[in-house]
């Protein structure tokens, strides 16, 4: 300030008068140029006092001469100025000063251009006052008060319009003990503050983060307590937005000659811009150094061009590629085919949106070697930065799995379809047994046993397929509206062999007229699952309970018990795969522990849930399954369906004589004329002297499967209009299809229920009343 101040004298003064020829003209005997040696001594000695250096302490001793300022002050008065006008006339140099010093700092916002600004503002006050102090003299203080010349005093130090806009920096003015607190326009702002509002300490502390407002108190105290510089960031907060400023705060004190402090000045400056971009660079330091540090994995950091700015060693490897040919070269130049590959794609819409994404990528590179990896990618500054894993090999892992686990639906459908074989003629034995029972006695309880168990040996081979498929998503719901009471009666039709067996008693309760969407099928298994659980963990001769209510826009189906109950511990596992309450060594309460994992898969593929309560072990428990409601839905005609079909000529082809024989005894209990043989090549010559109507077909056969059979029968005219209809051991939803695609009107799984069997048999002929 002191240089500028020098080097500019003479333009300075100059200036100085022409601002009093314009403003101050109609004053008589204006001598300016007889004026030019002592207002270049009140500007060498500001320069003087800005050179020295800042004790903080106020000299007491008087100069010895009259001062230029206070030469200026007589002469002005002789001419009839008034205070006010020599106070306008320093203000008017104050502007000139600061124009100048400002076109030659660029640092404004700099701790030692601060302090300028502070020291040339309290030489200039003392220049002033030595100015007006001739009019103390001459006067008398009835005319000029001593409160005009603190008041003019103040004035002068608030008003720097010109230093203000042409800097940024706002000024404030503060009388101890803060009793008037002085700010411009720029300061107003930075408190976001009204322009003419009216400023007091209350206001100030107020506007002040609550974060920082003990810091700043402290600050204030300390600066005056010590005499030391004023200089603290703090936050500003608007008080309805919540916006946020960065404010830096310098300033000082002026004493009395006794040493009370007077005068608490300053600027403020907003360096909310400085401040986010040094917050963003230590965001970025930070992370940055926390990748690095990672060397598991491969690094990059990309600048906004996609330039390579930063990769580490296991970049280098990745890439094979050395470090100092990845840095400064551009992503897209390297490696161009990925500027359209989704990897890019992932760079650019991270950098756009500042997101973070993840992918896994599969990439070849120019020297054959071909990587499966994954990229995690994230903003940082203006770039983006990547880290890469090779996971190649857990990609073949997951493959290998998938193969394994395709292997094993296979095998479990192979297992299904050779548990069944055996299972299908015991199956139908049992229910020839079960018919001869009703006019033969003594085999009554072998009949029952055998198709008792026989019915559980299928439901588990069907439970263990069943596992498989819905943990897949393979099942496939065939919806249509139901009654829930005829859910409940095929549901213990099911189980009441097991009732029976341990003669237990069951009690129902359900409204009429309840309707779900579902499947019927899956409904009811879902139903007997959670029955043949309560059934297989109560004691002999005990009851059970099924309830149905609605309540609200659901339907309730709640199976209570009085058995073994279960453990705390174990209600969250309850429905998970393979769990079972209780395990025993020796069985007894056999079960694979899958049926509950399916019933809760299956329900909550019909929009419902399934629970379980109970007391704890010996109390009994209790299951509730919960269905969206249907309020109201058209129930067929129960008379409607009622047919009975004529005798009917049935070919039976199964390489597994017991089954076949088996099947033409049923055949035979059901009144149909049938005839059975082990093969393809019998059954084609058998056609035109057998002339079936019906044809219940194995697929596994020998030299020519079934599939093939129907195909070739569909060439023979004997065959035309026969309805054949597949029974076999394969029962995945993809061997249906296959077996209607080959030309099956039908599928049927091993065993097959006979009245399911005898439904598709009559469902081929004309109805007979």
């Amino acid at each position: 300030m002191a240089d500028v101040i020098d080097s500019h004298l003479d333009e300075i003064v100059k200036e100085w008068d022409a601002f009093v020829a314009s403003q101050f003209s109609y004053i008589t005997h204006i001598t300016p140029l007889a004026e030019r040696d002592h207002r270049r001594e009140i500007l060498l000695a500001i320069a003087e006092a800005l050179r020295q250096p800042q004790s903080g302490a106020t000299n007491s001793a008087a100069p010895a001469a009259e001062t230029g300022a206070e030469l200026h002050g007589r002469i002005r008065a002789e001419h009839g100025f008034s205070i006010t006008q020599i106070v306008s006339e320093y203000r008017a140099l104050r502007a000139t000063v600061m124009r100048l010093w400002t076109l030659n700092n660029t640092t404004l916002a700099d701790a030692s251009a601060i302090e300028d600004v502070t020291r040339f503002n309290q030489a200039l006050d003392q220049a002033i006052a030595e100015s007006v102090d001739y009019f103390n003299q001459v006067f008398s203080s009835e005319r000029i008060a001593r409160d005009t010349l603190d008041k003019e005093l103040k004035l002068n130090r608030g008003r720097l319009e010109y230093a203000s806009r042409l800097s940024h920096v706002g000024f404030w003015y503060c009388d101890l003990p803060f009793d008037v607190l002085e700010w411009d326009e720029r300061v107003k702002n930075h408190f976001f503050v009204e322009p003419s509002a009216e400023v007091t300490i209350e206001l100030f502390y107020d506007r002040i983060h609550p974060d920082d407002r003990e810091l700043t108190r402290q600050a204030i105290d300390e600066s005056i307590s010590s005499r030391d510089a004023y200089d603290i960031i703090y936050r500003t907060v608007h008080p309805t937005t919540g916006d946020v400023k960065w404010i830096r705060a310098l300033g000082g004190t002026d004493y009395d000659a006794d040493g009370s402090p007077i005068h608490f000045d300053g600027i403020t400056v907003d360096v909310t811009a400085q401040k986010l971009v040094e917050m963003r660079v230590a965001e970025s330091e930070a992370r940055h150094r926390g990748v690095i540090t990672n060397m598991d994995e491969a690094f990059a950091l990309f600048d906004q061009d996609f330039n390579l700015i930063e990769v580490n060693e296991a970049t280098c490897k990745f890439v094979g590629l050395p470090r100092a040919q990845l840095l400064g070269a551009n992503q897209w130049q390297l490696f161009p085919e990925t500027y359209e590959s989704d990897i890019g794609r992932m760079y650019r819409q991270v950098q756009a949106d500042g997101q973070p994404q993840f992918l896994e990528h599969y990439y070849v590179f120019p020297d054959g070697r071909a990587f499966w990896f994954e990229a995690r990618a994230f903003k940082v500054g203006d770039g983006v930065a990547v880290l890469f894993r090779d996971i190649t090999r857990r990609i073949k892992l997951i493959e290998a799995l998938k193969e394994s686990d395709k292997r094993k639906d296979e095998f479990l459908a192979m297992l299904a379809h050779e548990l069944r074989n055996p299972l299908a003629p015991i199956v139908t034995a049992g229910e020839i047994l079960w018919h001869i029972s009703k006019t033969n006695e003594s085999v009554a309880t072998p009949a029952a046993i055998i198709r008792r168990q026989a019915k559980h040996m299928t439901r588990l081979i069907d439970d263990l397929l069943d596992v498989s498929r819905v943990t897949q998503g393979h099942i496939h719901l065939q919806k249509e509206v139901i009654d829930i009471n005829e859910v409940l009666a095929q549901a213990i039709e099911m189980c009441a062999p097991q009732l029976q067996a341990k003669q237990q008693h069951l009690t129902t309760t359900c409204p009429a007229a309840l309707f779900v969407e579902g499947d019927m099928a899956r409904l009811v298994q879902c139903v007997a699952n959670i029955l043949t659980n309560a059934i297989k963990y109560s004691e002999t001769e005990t009851e059970i309970k099924i309830n149905v209510r609605s309540e609200d826009a659901e339907v309730i189906i709640e199976v209570a018990d009085t058995g073994s109950g279960i453990a705390p511990e174990m209600l969250p596992q309850i429905f998970e795969l393979f769990v079972q309450s209780q395990v025993t060594l020796d069985r007894s309460q056999g079960g694979l522990g899958i049926g509950l994992a399916i019933v809760k898969r299956l329900i909550t593929m019909h929009g419902g849930s399934v629970s379980a309560f109970s007391m704890g072990e010996g109390q009994g428990s209790t299951f509730e399954i919960r269905l969206p409601r249907i309020i109201s839905a058209a129930t067929p005609d129960p008379q409607a369906s009622i047919t009975k079909s004529a005798p009917l000529r049935i070919l039976i082809v199964d390489d597994n004589i017991d089954a076949a024989d088996t099947l033409i005894m049923i055949m035979g209990i059901l009144g149909h004329d049938s005839m059975a043989v082990h093969s393809a090549r019998e059954a084609l010559s058998s056609m035109d002297n057998f002339k079936p109507d019906i044809m219940l077909i194995d697929i596994g056969l020998p030299e020519i499967d079934g599939y093939a059979l129907v195909q070739q029968l569909a060439k023979l005219p004997s065959a035309q209009g026969v309805r054949k209809i597949a029974l076999t051991g394969y029962g995945q939803a993809e061997d249906k299809q296959r077996a209607l695609d080959a030309g099956f009107d039908e599928h049927l799984v091993k065993p097959v229920d006979i009245d399911k069997l005898e439904s598709a048999i009559n469902g081929s002929e004309r109805v007979i009343n």
